[in-house]
Parts: C-alpha cells; sequence; structure tokens
C-alpha cells in the first residue's frame, strides 16, 4: 500500500492553519474584551460614575470560610456526631450495656473501639479508669 506523504503533509497543513487561526481568534477577542472594557469605564466616568476600586465588589473581604474556626468547628462536631453514633440501636444498648458493665461511660467505651478496633478489655478499662482526671475519679466513687 502505497502512501500518499504530499496529500499527508496538506492535512497537517490544513489542521495547523486552522489551529493558528483559532487561536488569533481567541487573542482578538482577549485583546477586544479589555479595549471595550476600558471604553465602558471610560464613558461611565465621563458620566459621573465612581468606578469601584475592588474587582470584588459585594464581597466583605472577610476570612474564606475554609480558614474560618467555626467552620472548622462545625465540621468537627459532625464528625464527632457521626463517629460516636452507633451503627443501629441494638448494637447501641449493647455497647451501652458493655461499657456500664465495665465501669467507662459509652464514649469512653467508643472511643477505646474506634482508637484501638476492638472491643476493650478488663485491663483495657482499668487502664482508662486510671487514666481519667481526677474530679471525673472522685465522681465515680
Amino acid at each position: 500500500m502505497a502512501v500518499n506523504f504530499t496529500a499527508a503533509a496538506a492535512r497537517v497543513r490544513v489542521k495547523t492553519g486552522a489551529r493558528d487561526t483559532r487561536n488569533e481568534l481567541k487573542h482578538a477577542a482577549v485583546h477586544w474584551r479589555a479595549t471595550h472594557k476600558e471604553q465602558r469605564e471610560n464613558a461611565l466616568k465621563g458620566m459621573g460614575v465612581v468606578i469601584p476600586l475592588s474587582d470584588w465588589l459585594g464581597h466583605n473581604n472577610g476570612p474564606p470560610i475554609l480558614e474560618s474556626t467555626i467552620y472548622a468547628e462545625w465540621c468537627w462536631r459532625r464528625a464527632q456526631e457521626a463517629a460516636f453514633r452507633p451503627p443501629d440501636h441494638a448494637t447501641g444498648v449493647r455497647w451501652a450495656k458493655k461499657a456500664a458493665k465495665l465501669g467507662l461511660s459509652y464514649r469512653e467505651y467508643r472511643l477505646e473501639l474506634l482508637e484501638r478496633g476492638r472491643h476493650p478489655t478488663d485491663e483495657d478499662a482499668s487502664r482508662i479508669r486510671a487514666s481519667r482526671p481526677v474530679t471525673a475519679r472522685l465522681t465515680d466513687v
């Protein structure tokens, strides 16, 4: 099978020319938008309209929402609620009974389950009770 290199080269030239034309059109559009913006601003200034110094007209210049501590606290609360929520009611009741039997709160039991990936044993429960703050140990007696 013979390959016609002149036809292939012609097709490449046509595609390249079309691409160059598109780039030229894009560049012309960008230039037109910029000059048109200047013309509009000059016309508005001529009418006495004050052009705002900021492009963010209507923005309160506050901190971004993702850097806000309020948003971070809200995300943390939602994550904690989801982590400590039992999979279903029966499981939650069973875990609460096991926690009471070990002398732990449901929250301590669930935290140990989340941290270790296993249900706490008697040794784990004694370690958790020993690591409680002094005020919590006094109220448990």
